[in-house]
């Protein structure tokens, strides 16, 4: 009888590292949103958790949903990006944002 070494399932972190298409890099940015809600204008202040290329997971002060676009303003830079909602915790407050026009020099890093 052999006896084979038991295999250890992959992490989840691990498949998560191998589906994501940029690096990402831990990094407090703060940020201010801005989007439309029917005919009003809505704003929201934000901070980053981590950024990569392609854009960011960040905790948001209001309930954004799935596929919203925003605009993006890095309020130390002064600049601006056009983003999209991609991903949302069961907490309202965590999102994660796809940037229009892939920029690593957006986070000021």
């Amino acid at each position: 009888m052999s006896t084979k070494p038991l295999e250890m399932p992959e992490s989840m972190e691990s498949r998560w590292a191998k589906l994501r298409s940029h690096k990402r890099f831990i990094s407090r940015v703060k940020l201010r949103l801005e989007w439309e809600e029917g005919a009003a204008k809505r704003t929201a202040n934000a901070i980053t958790v981590d950024v990569s290329y392609s854009g960011c997971m960040a905790v948001v002060g209001a309930a954004l949903p799935l596929r919203q676009r925003v605009s993006i303003l890095n309020p130390d830079s002064g600049r601006k990006a056009n983003a999209q909602v991609v991903w949302r915790d069961h907490e309202a407050w965590d999102v994660g944002l796809e940037l229009d026009k892939p920029d690593p020099s957006f986070w000021g890093l």
